[in-house]
């Protein structure tokens, strides 16, 4: 990567590639994933990025950052920076995970999200601990001892009929 090309763009608005995870509260669910856009600082061994929505922010090491392109559908300062890491963030902290390939995303349930609003985002997680509908149980038919006569009964004398019209048998 060339760190002064980077440096050269300092303070730059950019959208990184893969998308940040985000995770609900302290350690809890994961959210579906926001395009934030993140404030890029570059030094001469690190990047700090910060997070313009939530204030979240990391340094990175050269190492973590694959390279820095123009993004020309936002604006002519702002850019992509595509990482060789994948950031993740919760509620109280940052960090970054590696992944197999630059700017692709660690595997995930939210692979297909697109445009997702964090305003969303309370609702999703109700949703998630919501005590499912009543399952209706068919009742078992309830028998009373007249009916368990009647079956037994009914079994003597099938099996008298099934005895005595059996063949005999001659020795």
């Amino acid at each position: 990567m060339n760190i002064r090309a980077l440096k050269k763009n300092k303070w730059s608005r950019v959208r990184i590639r893969p998308v940040a995870k985000r995770f609900y509260g302290d350690n809890g669910p994961q959210l579906p994933p926001v395009d934030d856009t993140w404030i890029m600082m570059a030094y001469d061994s690190s990047v700090e990025l910060r997070n313009t929505a939530t204030s979240h922010g990391l340094t990175l090491k050269l190492d973590q950052v694959h390279h820095y392109t123009s993004d020309p559908e936002r604006g002519a300062s702002d850019g992509i920076l595509i990482l060789n890491t994948q950031i993740q963030f919760d509620a109280i902290s940052v960090w970054a995970e590696p992944t197999a390939r630059p700017g692709e995303a660690l595997p995930d349930a939210f692979a297909g999200v697109r445009n997702w609003d964090r305003r969303n985002d309370a609702e999703y997680v109700q949703s998630l601990y919501r005590s499912p509908e009543p399952v209706q149980v068919a009742r078992p038919v309830e028998s009373s001892p007249a009916a368990g006569f009647l079956a037994c009964i009914g079994f003597g004398l099938g099996l008298g009929l099934l005895i005595a019209n059996a063949p005999k048998s001659r020795a």
